[in-house]
C-alpha cells in the first residue's frame, strides 16, 4: 500500500469516527436545543477567549523554539512563528495530507544541517510537555471537584471518589517521570527542561482560563470546576489521532462526562463547540502561509 493510499485511508477513518461521535452527541442532545444554548454566548467572552488561546499558541511556539535550540537548530523567532501558524493550519484543516508536525520536521531538516530524527525528537518532547501539563492540571481539578462536590456525585462513580480526591498527589510523579525521560533519553534537552515545562503550565493555564471565560459567557456562573475538569480531560483525549482535529472526541467527552458529573449536557457540549470554534479561528491565521510558504525555496 503506497503512502498516498495510506493517508487517504487514515483520513477516511478519522472522518467516519468524527462523524459518528458527533451524530451520537447531537442525536441525543438535539441540534436546535444546542443552538439555543450557543445563542446565549457572549461575544466579548468569545473574543477574550480567542486572544487567550492565541497567546497560548505563542507560548507554545516559544517552547518549541527552546527545544529546537537544544539540538543546535536556531530559527529566527518571527520566521518560526509563521511556520508554527502554518503547521497549526495543517493539523486542523489538512489532516489527510501532510500534518503540521511532519511538515515542520521536513522543512526544517531541509533548511538546516540537522538530522530529521533529532527534529522529530524535539517535536515529540514539545508535544509530551504539553500532555504532562494537561495531565497534571486534570489531576488537580479531579482533587478539587471530588473534594468540593462529593455529596452530589453520581452514585455510579461515588465508590472511587475518595481515591480520586487525592489524585493531585500523583502530580509530582508525572513531572518527575517527564524529567526522567529527559535525563535518560534526551539529555541534550535537560538545559531547557524547566523553562519549557513552566511554559507548558502557563499556556495550558491560559486555555483553561479561556474555557472558563466561555463558560461565563454562556451564563454559567456556578459549578465551574467540573466543567473545567471535563475541558482538560477532553483536551487530553483529543490528542489521540482518532478523529479530525479532535472533533467528536471532545464533544462525546463533554456529553457523557456531564451526565456522570450531573451537569447540564447542553452547556457542556456548547462549551466544547465554542472552544473548538475559537481554536479553529486561531488556526486559520496560518492559511496565508499555505499559499506563501515561509521557506519558498523548499516547498
Amino acid at each position: 500500500m503506497n503512502t498516498r493510499l495510506k493517508n487517504s485511508l487514515k483520513t477516511s477513518i478519522k472522518v467516519v469516527v468524527s462523524a459518528t461521535l458527533l451524530y451520537l452527541v447531537f442525536s441525543k442532545l438535539g441540534v436546535e436545543s444546542l443552538w439555543q444554548t450557543l445563542k446565549q454566548s457572549s461575544l466579548l467572552s468569545f473574543i477574550t477567549a480567542f486572544l487567550l488561546v492565541l497567546g497560548s499558541k505563542w507560548l507554545s511556539h516559544i517552547r518549541l523554539i527552546n527545544y529546537l535550540k537544544s539540538i543546535d537548530l536556531i530559527v529566527p523567532q518571527l520566521m518560526h512563528w509563521k511556520l508554527y501558524l502554518q503547521g497549526m493550519f495543517y493539523n486542523l484543516f489538512l489532516p489527510g495530507g501532510i500534518g503540521g508536525d511532519a511538515y515542520k520536521a521536513y522543512v526544517l531538516s531541509k533548511q538546516y544541517p540537522v538530522k530529521i530524527k533529532r527534529i522529530i525528537a524535539a517535536l515529540f518532547l514539545d508535544r509530551l510537555s504539553g500532555l504532562v501539563a494537561l495531565t497534571t492540571l486534570t489531576l488537580l481539578l479531579c482533587s478539587i471537584y471530588f473534594g468540593l462536590y462529593f455529596p452530589v456525585i453520581n452514585t455510579a462513580i461515588k465508590p472511587i471518589a475518595p481515591v480520586i480526591r487525592f489524585a493531585v498527589v500523583l502530580s509530582p510523579f508525572v513531572i518527575l517521570g517527564f524529567y526522567a525521560v529527559h535525563r535518560i533519553w534526551f539529555r541534550y534537552a535537560l538545559g531547557v527542561f524547566y523553562q519549557t515545562t513552566l511554559g507548558s503550565f502557563v499556556l495550558q493555564g491560559l486555555q483553561v482560563i479561556a474555557a472558563y471565560i466561555l463558560l461565563l459567557g454562556l451564563g454559567n456562573f456556578e459549578n465551574a470546576w467540573p466543567f473545567l475538569l471535563l475541558f482538560t480531560l477532553s483536551s487530553m483525549l483529543s490528542v489521540l489521532p482518532l478523529s479530525i482535529g479532535g472533533i467528536g472526541l471532545r464533544e462525546i467527552t463533554f456529553f457523557y462526562g456531564a451526565q456522570w458529573l450531573q451537569l447540564d449536557s447542553e452547556v457542556a457540549v456548547a462549551l466544547s463547540v465554542l472552544f473548538f470554534s475559537v481554536n479553529a479561528l486561531v488556526s486559520l491565521i496560518g492559511l496565508p502561509y499555505h499559499f506563501k510558504p515561509v521557506f519558498k525555496a523548499i516547498v
